[in-house]
């Protein structure tokens, strides 16, 4: 070898052990500061704390409010009180208390609730006390043409469940009432008990995902309540009271693939000396994009559930159909209908929606209703949005009018204006003019809407939101209702709240085409004024064990959203579009929660992983439904917030 070979060599040698000793023993890094620069201070985050994850899941909320209720005639600013904790127990499942209490007033809420307690037999039982839901089995949830109500209560009820599914037992006894959601929960308690009885039967296979609505196989429910001193309700301003009793059962039958859907109930009802009994078919076929569904109806003359409002003294046949692709979405239903008594009228109800994808942009909708029961009917609508500079914009043409109405057309323009990340504002402003009543005695008017809708952070820790709605109209009617809210985090763990609500006149009535949707609550004339301030405590803890081959989860995370009338089909709320109020929200089928005046839902503190989210259908307004079966589905993550949106949208 020749000396330079030697001597490549040998400074390659020298390289790779310089090399790697570097690379084995590397000197320490010094951060230096640069001469005249000082360090830039580092700011703790008051809304960060570290999380103790010692012992079981829990989370503790304490409000203490100082402000009006609304409708309250004496406006007298008074201090309340709210609660809810959750723990998570290895044994005896979760335990939790959720109340509301305001000295000095009779509106106050408290519940306490277990749920899914394990016992022999593979049995879970889920217990609730206070003012609570009436449960009903599972499948009587389902997306249906008719709807069977139920009740809030101050009560009791039990849940007895088999894990895998098979058996369902139901019980609960309490006062009927109402809710009124602001500034906190209040129960107004209306005459009489309920009593309610249930029970669940599943013979086909257990569905993998215990998540899913889908019951594959046979399904047998049944469902009894007695009611004692209700109000009828063909009779709520009378004052009378009455007994009724109510029972009611029901079989389904879906195919493994959950492709076809079969449904039947049967409900028989005694009230005051006589009885009435009903019963109506569903069925759904999907094939892909294509959903088809039909059934029939019989409902006798004065039919009630226990005395809640059900469609009654009609009979028919109904059939509806949709179709979804990337491009295109379409419904109609049809149905043909009779009286059973009286002048025995024949008609029908027509239902028609589209939406078309024009571009990456825009879009357009449509649709149609028609009644001729009664005399004849109808509404019609044109919907376009639109994505541009300013950001979505959209109008909205609606057409209503027949024998039971006077004949109304307004123009609507909506605007999504482009701001920063993490605030929101849209506007939206109508022009609209209706014929006289001869009916009511009103007049011809015009009538003009104006809708603001907003969100805005103002720190990184504080922020506010509003909406403002407004009908002037050429008679001299007018209606402003006006809602206010900021909030400002301290630290981790404390937060102040602020509430403002403002409300004059009453909203225009809007016809219900749907034959079987009972007629809605009277509305009258109101102003209101109401404001409070809040102060909360909150605080999350524990962990839960560690499976057998798996890793721990310290924890859980947040779900909140809002459940809103989505009038025009398209999806998004609008600054005119309100939320629904009072709605039940399920939590993987098990765990609900109601949504306030705005129809915002939250559930503060949930297991990591996969959930669902449900809206149930029978908490609705009438015509109203929910879409794709009301259900979301989501990941949660340790400590981060999921925010939800569930448009509802009219039947008729």
């Amino acid at each position: 070898m020749s000396g330079r070979c030697k001597g490549a060599a040998v400074l390659c040698a020298l390289g790779l052990m310089v090399t790697l000793v570097a690379r084995a023993d590397p000197s320490p890094y010094v951060d230096r500061e640069i001469e005249g620069l000082p360090a830039d201070p580092v700011a703790a985050d008051p809304a960060e704390a570290p999380y103790n994850a010692e012992g079981w899941p829990r989370f503790l909320r304490l409000d203490a409010r100082l402000g009006t209720q609304p409708f309250d005639p004496e406006r007298q600013a008074r201090l309340g009180y709210s609660v809810f904790g959750l723990i998570e127990t290895p044994n005896h499942g979760s335990l939790s208390v959720d109340g509301s209490i305001t000295p000095g007033s009779s509106l106050s809420t408290l519940a306490l609730r277990q749920r899914n307690l394990p016992l022999d037999g593979g049995w879970l039982v889920s217990s609730e006390l206070g003012v609570i839901d009436q449960p009903a089995p599972s499948i009587l949830n389902l997306p249906s043409r008719v709807f069977v109500p139920s009740s809030v209560i101050r009560g009791a009820s039990t849940d007895w469940r088999q894990a895998d599914g098979r058996w369902l037992l139901q019980a609960s006894t309490g006062q009927p009432g109402f809710l009124e959601v602001l500034p906190a929960e209040g129960f107004r308690q209306l005459p009489g008990t309920r009593q309610r009885l249930a029970a669940q039967w599943r013979l086909g296979d257990v569905p993998a995902d215990p998540l899913s609505l889908r019951l594959p196989g046979f399904t047998l429910a049944w469902q009894q309540e007695s009611a004692r001193g209700v109000q009828p309700f063909q009779g709520l301003a009378s004052g009378l009271t009455t007994d009724a009793d109510s029972r009611l059962a029901a079989l389904r039958h879906e195919s493994m693939d959950g492709r076809r859907r079969v449904q039947g109930q049967w409900i028989d009802t005694r009230s005051r000396g006589s009885t009435a009994q009903g019963w109506w078919l569903d069925g759904e076929l999907d094939e892909g994009p294509w959903r088809h569904g039909g059934g029939a109806y019989r409902f006798d003359p004065g039919l009630s559930w226990a005395e809640k409002p059900l469609a009654n003294n009609l009979q028919g046949l109904y059939a509806r159909t949709a179709w979804r692709s990337r491009q295109w979405s379409a419904d109609g239903s049809l149905d043909l209908l009779q009286d059973i008594e009286g002048s025995r009228r024949r008609g029908y109800f027509l239902t028609g929606n589209g939406r078309w994808r024009l571009s990456a942009t825009d879009n357009l909708g449509l649709g149609t209703a028609l009644r001729s029961l009664g005399g004849r009917d109808w509404s019609h609508y044109l919907d376009w949005r639109s994505v541009n500079a300013l950001g979505v914009a959209g109008a909205r043409l609606e057409v209503a009018g027949g024998d039971n109405q006077p004949g109304r057309r307004q123009v609507t323009v909506d605007q999504e204006w482009p701001v920063p990340k993490g605030a929101q504002f849209g506007t939206s402003l109508g022009l609209g003019q209706q014929a006289a009543d001869a009916r009511s005695g009103t007049p011809a008017e015009r009538f003009l809407t104006l809708a603001l809708s907003g969100s805005m952070p103002l720190t990184r820790l504080a922020s506010v939101r509003g909406n403002f709605q407004s009908e002037r109209s050429s008679s001299g009617q007018e209606r402003y209702a006006l809602n206010l809210g900021g909030s400002w985090r301290l630290s981790a763990r404390w937060s102040v709240e602020g509430y403002f609500n403002r409300l004059i006149g009453r909203a225009r009535q809007v016809l219900i085409l749907d034959p079987l949707a009972p007629p809605p609550d009277p509305i009258t004339t109101v102003a209101d004024r109401s404001f409070f301030v809040l102060l909360r405590f909150e605080d999350t803890a524990g962990s839960r064990d560690v499976p057998l081959g798996g890793k721990p989860n310290e924890g859980g995370g947040t779900v909140r959203g809002t459940v809103f009338f989505d009038a025009n089909r398209s999806g998004v709320q609008e600054a005119s579009e309100r939320g629904v109020a009072g709605v039940t929200v399920f939590l993987d089928n098990r765990y609900s929660v109601r949504t306030d005046d705005q129809g915002r839902f939250e559930f503060p503190f949930v297991g990591p992983g996969p959930r669902a989210v449900t809206v149930r259908n029978d908490s609705l307004p009438l015509p109203w439904t929910v879409v794709d079966d009301g259900q979301i589905r989501l990941d949660v993550r340790v400590r981060e917030t999921t925010t939800l949106s569930f448009p509802v949208q009219r039947s008729d």
